[in-house]
């Protein structure tokens, strides 16, 4: 008889355990992968637009990229020239919360793209701090991608106005 008791009891706790695994949570399961800012600046360097708003985080977090393979020294040369050649219209610049448990609350840079006029090439460049146990070289946290007509579109209608 205690047998049977002690079986229902680690059964109702068991369920009870596992309950919350298949509850839906809405916006919550979104992943930004910890996003929780961008700033965007104009080619001289003003901040022209901070957005805090989790649907156009998430919006931007969604960008579809499609990396530029460079292959060789002489492919990202090219690359680098070509983009030399062209006008900056905005950098954008990503912060994420850390995910110590324990900060000071501050948020940390992520990453920084850099718009360019006359083309959907975006520089995106991963901030060296987000490497934790090591320090890597900016060399290889530049990556050139390229972006679709309408996330370009979206990226430019970061600027306007300031969305908080």
């Amino acid at each position: 008889m205690k047998n049977i008791i002690l079986l229902v009891l680690m059964g109702i706790l068991t369920t009870m355990g596992l309950s919350d695994c298949g509850v839906d949570r809405g916006d919550r399961g979104k992943d930004l992968q910890g996003l929780s800012q961008i700033e965007i600046y104009s080619s001289d360097g003003h901040l022209v637009n901070t957005i805090l708003d989790e649907k156009i985080l998430s919006q931007f977090n969604d960008l579809n990229y499609t990396d530029i393979p460079s292959d060789t020294d002489e492919e990202l040369d090219a690359l680098e020239s070509k983009i030399g050649d062209l006008n900056v219209i905005c950098t954008i610049i990503s912060y994420k919360t850390p995910v110590a448990a324990w900060h000071d609350g501050s948020l940390e840079k992520w990453m920084e793209l850099t718009v360019y006029e006359d083309s959907n090439i975006i520089k995106e460049q991963i901030a060296p701090e987000t490497i934790k146990g090591g320090y890597v070289s900016e060399e290889f946290l530049t990556f050139y991608v390229m972006v679709s007509d309408e996330d370009k579109a979206f990226i430019l209608s970061l600027m306007e106005g300031n969305r908080e």
